[in-house]
This record gives C-alpha cells, structure tokens and sequence, in this order.
C-alpha cells in the first residue's frame, strides 16, 4: 500500500491564530538531522511513534511520508488509523522569535521559523493551531499567549476594542506605567502616560547599561579570581621549598586552595617543614661546628656532605679549589 504523504504547511492557508507561514521561511536543518515523528506534540520518548523521510517543498507545501514504528504498540495503532483512512493530518512544532511575526500587506505572516517536529494530530496543523516555540526555550507558548503576541503585531485601527492589558504591546499606543516602571526608564514618578517608542527607546538604553554593567561585574570578577589563584599558587611554592610538600603533590595542593582557600592555610600549616641537613652540620652530630676546612667536610656523614654540597654550592667549591 502506497504511503500517505502529509502536508506539514501550506502557504496559502492561514492557521487558527490567523497568520500564514511561508514555505520557503522554514528552516529545515535541525529537522533534517533528526526528522522526528510525534503523537500529538508531546515531547517525550513514549510520544515518539516514528520519522519523516522525502519531506520536500513544492509550490508553497511542505510535505513528508511517514515511516511509523511498527514494533511499538501505540504508533501501530496510529499508524493503522492512517491507512485505513481515519487520521488525514498533522501540525508542525516550529521554533520561532517574536520579531519575525510581522504584519505584511495587511495579513499577519510569521516570515522566518525552525521546524522542531511534525506530529500526528486528530486535524490537520493549518485548520488547528500549530504548537510555537519562542527563541530558545523548550516549552511552547500556550494558545493565550500566541494570541496576545498576534494582537499586539497588529495595528491598532480602534483603540477602544482592544483589551487594556495589551496596550503595552502596540508601539502605535501610548503607554500608562507605574511609578516604580517610570522612576526605572528615568522618567518621572508622576509622569505616568507616555509614547511607546519612547518607552521602548529608554527600555533599550536601560538594557545596553544593564548589559554594560553586567561586563565590567565579569572583568572585575575575573581579575579578583587570576588574583587570588596566583596567591594560591605562591602558598603553595612557598610549601614546597620549605619541605613541606613534594614536587608532584604541586598541582593537587593548588586544586584544593582553589576548591577551598581556609583548608589549604590549615593544611599547610599543620605540615612539619623538612629540615635541612646542611643545616644540621652546625652543632651536628659529628659535633664538628661550622665546615670551614676540607677536614670539617670530612668529619661529615655522607648524607650530611651530599647535602652541604646541595645547599652550598659555593661553599663546597671553595673547599675543593686550590688555593693560588
């Protein structure tokens, strides 16, 4: 039996929210890598009942066969519905951003969008209302909202028949703000009424200061932390030429200032220092007292003459150097 092919959007045929959707605005690329197949725009694995394939536009209609998921029991079922003639129809999920829903030559058109899925749906996607994803978020918006969105693109011919809970979406309008609002976009506590671009061109100023503040936080917050990692860095070099650690526990003492600085300093603190054995030969236990001559270096055990030499290069050179 030959597929059914589904139209996913015809351009020609506005949807229940009365806009239309250009064929050639949608793009495919998310939804080429993976063509999914919904029941009903639920956004789960169970939901998933199958794919697209040979999806293609022509003459303003973008369509797709089906391929159903013939091992699982739900999408049998639907998929049984469709070829026996029952279910004729689907909707498309599209991803979208607000200024792309536009008003053209007197029609409201949502120009540009993202195919996100295409379900199976009990009527079809232009007559019902399509499921809309607003930039980046992955909850759709719900009918009240696609509605609001629809009104507030549209120009204002009576303002009286508009619901004044939209007055701030239509930039034609004037706009009645708090005191807080209008203390906030500078203007005054008592000037309550004003023109929508003039809100909207303070709400942009309000954001680029925001968006200003926001990078000097970070620059400042970054230095404040190269700061402090650098004196992490020397407390724990400061460790380890004291004896206290070894080269390799270096980077793993460093980590633990960075992940908390108060443990490190009671760390550290409670490691003994190595002492050192050139140091030792002072009052040693040879009792020899300071190494002046190649006879007090003698006196020395060899662990303390390898470390005189060490720790005292030149020290050790003069002993060992003839004498012009």
């Amino acid at each position: 039996m030959p597929k059914t092919r589904f139209v996913f959007n015809d351009e020609a045929q506005k949807n229940s929210y009365g806009f239309f959707i250009p064929t050639s605005g949608i793009d495919l690329t998310r939804f080429t890598k993976n063509p999914i197949m919904l029941d009903s725009h639920i956004n789960s694995t169970r939901a998933v009942i199958g794919m697209w394939e040979d999806f293609k536009a022509d003459k303003g209609i973008l369509s797709g066969l089906p391929v159903f998921d013939s091992d699982d029991e739900s999408a049998a079922v639907i998929a049984g519905k469709v070829n026996r003639g029952f279910i004729k129809s689907c909707s498309m999920g599209v991803r979208f951003n607000r200024d792309d829903l536009k008003f053209v030559a007197g029609e409201l058109v949502l120009e540009k969008c993202e195919l996100y899925e295409v379900s199976i749906v009990a009527v079809p996607s232009n007559a019902n209302a399509i499921r809309l994803y607003v930039d980046d978020s992955d909850t759709p918006l719900t009918e009240q909202e696609v509605q609001n969105l629809c009104l507030a693109v549209q120009p204002v011919t009576n303002p009286e028949v508009i619901p004044p809970t939209l007055n701030n979406l239509n930039t034609d309008m004037k706009i009645t703000l708090t005191s807080a609002a209008a203390l906030a976009l500078g203007f005054a506590a008592t000037q309550l009424e004003h023109d929508a671009d003039a809100v909207s061109e303070c709400v942009v100023k309000l954001q680029a200061e925001k968006n200003a503040a926001e990078l000097k936080y970070n620059a400042l917050k970054q230095a404040e932390e190269v700061k402090a990692l650098e004196g992490i860095k020397t407390k724990v070099q400061l460790a380890h030429k004291a004896g206290k650690i070894n080269a390799d526990k270096i980077e793993e003492f460093v980590n633990l200032g960075i992940a908390n600085e108060s443990l490190l300093d009671s760390t550290l603190a409670a490691i003994p220092g190595k002492a050192s054995l050139a140091a030792q030969v002072t009052g040693g236990e040879s009792g020899s007292g300071e190494v002046k001559t190649v006879e007090d270096f003698m006196k020395l055990s060899l662990e303390q003459q390898l470390a005189f030499k060490a720790e005292n290069t030149e020290a050790y050179k003069q002993l060992f150097t003839p004498k012009q």
